[in-house]
């Protein structure tokens, strides 16, 4: 019996060629070919694009997820999955580590002409069409391209056979489940930035020539002409260590198209993005976060900067990275107390725009911070593109990135009132609390508050903080976010929908400080 990892996976747009593909491998593997749109209809006894026409896409998606578990509990078999059923990060979690993934890629001209043929009616699709296609590849090409091949589904279909065959013997070098390329949204350098997330990466076959500045507390070596060693943490996140950082690159005689590759935690990838923006007036920004928080939040958008003494982020530029490679393997050996430092973003970015998020966190967040990596993968890649949609779409914070400082605003006065000895997680999950409270007397929806806190409890942060308000209060006049002398504010009115305003009054801010006071 082949063993688990062994199996082979078919991904690609309907029409690809991935059931007679995947069945000519498996006649010579000899090995058991399952095709979830057929399972779907052998178990419900309806074909899988009338069940989605008929029930709607969210139920159709539930239990396509249930068949793809079910095949991937087939040791060895070579599986042909339906075309959207990669959306799902859990459900691409399980297909990516049952094997080898072969993408089968056509263009939407040859998908039109084999659906026009196909007896399979697919009423989703109709009428087919080149530009409707195109449209529905362009939403998975990011999933599709982390297959470990990529193979030209217009030839001979045995052809393509025998190159998944060849193929599935080569090593993998780690497990790439998204690849995306996104808007750099930057004057300077590529106009798009590849965004990597996976596990067990080899950094070596996707990192530029360059330099790298790396948390020493990780032994880990980057692979780079030249490494600099800095402690990590918020206290290092401050000018005297930036210069430390410039005078390193000028030694070192970095050039303009040289990278520099930031490998640690948030502020890591702070500090060293602030040296990018500012060396020769600009160098390529590679972000390798090794922590939660870097890589549902920190790494992505391109906001760097560096601490002053009563100012949180008040020194630093708009610097988006060419690259952003996150490995979950990283977060295998981080203490359970920095994996919930980054939770806390992940249910920000649940509360801003992600119902599917909050249920997940809800369900299996407890899990995800201890031994469910699948579930712990799944969060943070949601967490990443809830951002990187927002700041493709307001990339210099004119207007709905400004939803992405939600629990910030009270949390950085918490963390600059604290003098940075309380963590940034637990300063944002004291945030949220806050905001939610100014929420609840405006007219948000009531269940709110209650489940958020049930959820940080649940999640192991603390509810209540001992801090001075006026302290706090005079820190948070030190936030960048206020405009003609008046504090913005993101509050959650639902799960998964924001209100921005300027108009909180010291009575309700009072209010909302006592909410969180320990």
């Amino acid at each position: 019996m082949p063993e688990s990892g062994t199996g082979i996976v078919l991904v690609g747009m309907p029409g690809s060629g991935k059931t007679t593909v995947g069945r000519l491998v498996a006649d010579g593997l000899e090995r058991p070919f399952i095709d979830t749109d057929a399972l779907f209809a052998e178990r419900l006894g309806i074909p899988a694009p009338a069940y989605l026409a008929e029930h709607g896409e969210p139920r159709f998606r539930e239990v396509e997820s249930e068949l793809v578990a079910e095949a991937c509990n087939v040791p060895g078999a070579v599986i042909g999955v339906g075309g959207g059923a990669i959306l799902d990060p859990l459900n691409r979690w399980a297909l990516w580590h049952h094997g080898a993934v072969a993408w089968l890629d056509a263009t939407p001209e040859t998908l039109v002409a084999r659906l026009e043929a196909d007896p399979v009616d697919r009423p989703t699709f109709r009428p087919y069409s080149a530009e409707r296609l195109a449209s529905v590849l362009e939403e998975r090409a990011p999933f599709y391209r982390a297959a470990d091949v990529r193979l030209d589904a217009a030839r001979d279909l045995s052809a393509i056979a025998r190159d998944i065959l060849l193929a599935s013997r080569e090593p993998r070098p780690g497990v790439r489940l998204l690849d995306a390329e996104v808007p750099r949204h930057h004057p300077i350098g590529p106009e798009t930035a590849r965004v990597v997330l996976g596990t067990d990466l080899d950094l070596t076959s996707l990192l530029p020539r360059g330099v790298a500045v790396t948390d020493r507390r990780l032994r880990l070596h980057a692979p780079a002409r030249a490494q600099l060693d800095l402690p990590g943490g918020e206290r290092a996140k401050r000018i005297r260590t930036l210069e430390r950082v410039l005078d390193w690159l000028a030694e070192q005689r970095v050039e303009r198209d040289e990278a520099l590759v930031a490998v640690g935690g948030g502020t890591i990838g702070d500090l060293a993005g602030t040296a990018a923006a500012l060396f020769n007036r600009g160098l390529p920004l590679v972000q390798v976060p090794t922590t939660w928080i870097g890589m549902a939040d920190s790494a992505i958008g391109g906001k760097v900067a560096v601490d002053l003494a009563a100012a949180k982020n008040a020194v630093g530029a708009f610097w988006p990275p060419v690259a952003v490679i996150g490995d979950v393997a990283h977060l295998r050996t981080l203490p359970r107390t920095l994996r919930r430092e980054g939770m806390a973003e992940s249910v920000k970015a649940a509360l801003i725009g992600d119902p599917a998020l909050w249920r997940l966190l809800e369900e299996r967040g407890a899990g995800a911070l201890s031994t469910d990596e699948a579930a712990r993968y799944a969060i943070l890649e949601r967490s990443a593109r809830l951002k990187l949609g927002v700041c493709a779409r307001d990339p210099f914070e004119t207007g709905e990135r400004r939803t992405l400082n939600l629990g910030h605003t009270a949390g950085h006065g918490l963390e600059v009132a604290s003098g940075y000895r309380l963590r940034h997680g637990a300063a944002v999950a004291l945030g949220l609390r806050v905001a939610a409270a100014i929420a609840t007397g405006r007219g948000a929806d009531p269940e709110l508050a209650p489940r958020l806190d049930a959820l940080l409890h649940r999640l192991g942060f603390r509810l209540t903080h001992a801090f001075d308000p006026r302290v706090v209060r005079e820190a948070m006049g030190t936030d960048k976010k206020r405009r003609a002398g008046r504090q913005r504010w993101i509050l959650p009115m639902e799960i998964g929908r924001v209100d921005e305003v300027d108009d909180v009054t010291e009575a309700e801010l009072d209010r909302a400080l006592a909410v969180i006071a320990a």
